[in-house]
């Protein structure tokens, strides 16, 4: 009687060991061999080590968020169709619209007749230096924090239906970091 209960101790012994460690273990190799993909929640993508001071521009909108795009030489349909995205992405914040700056840098060559109509629409513009300009061209939108700081870019896009979800992502992420800011 005593090694048949032995045999059960052991037994018992083993599988609260192995209860206890086999998950550990699981957890080290679903960590170690890159099973896990994190879980992040932003739809842009994250910049990192991009800010006006970086560039050596000055902020046209200190203290404030911004969401910022470059207007292009010749503005196709594609370009009018980021141009409302930004204005109907500032217009959704609700109370949180005077947190956020819509802004259009221009350069020499951006599209003259566009320029003129940016104040009908609501949206800011400002000079483009060098560096700014040549930053923004390979993203659609970027959105800048308070401090100057380039926190997320969103790719360019060309047709609508794109530019209609960009719209939504970038609505979504700015009303997540103007929850989280403590700043502008």
């Amino acid at each position: 009687m005593n090694s048949h209960n032995n045999g059960t101790a052991k037994r018992t012994l083993w599988l609260l060991l192995a209860a206890f460690i086999l998950p550990v273990v699981l957890a080290y190799l679903y960590l170690t061999q890159g099973w896990y993909q994190g879980g992040a929640t932003n739809k842009g993508q994250l910049l990192d080590n991009l800010s006006y001071q970086s560039l050596s521009a000055g902020n046209p909108a200190e203290q404030q968020w911004q969401v910022i795009t470059l207007l292009p030489a010749r503005c196709d349909q594609t370009c009018l169709d980021r141009l409302a995205t930004l204005r109907q992405t500032h217009i959704a914040l609700g109370r949180e619209q005077e947190r956020v700056v819509p802004m259009v840098f221009l350069t020499d060559q951006s599209d003259p007749q566009i320029r003129t109509q940016l104040s009908e629409h609501e949206l800011i513009s400002a000079p483009a230096e060098p560096a700014v300009a040549a930053a923004l061209a390979s993203a659609s939108l970027i959105v800048v924090d308070p401090l100057g700081q380039w926190v997320m870019a969103y790719p360019l896009v060309a047709d609508t239906d794109a530019q209609i979800q960009q719209g939504r992502d970038l609505l979504s992420d700015l009303r997540k970091l103007l929850k989280l800011s403590r700043i502008g």
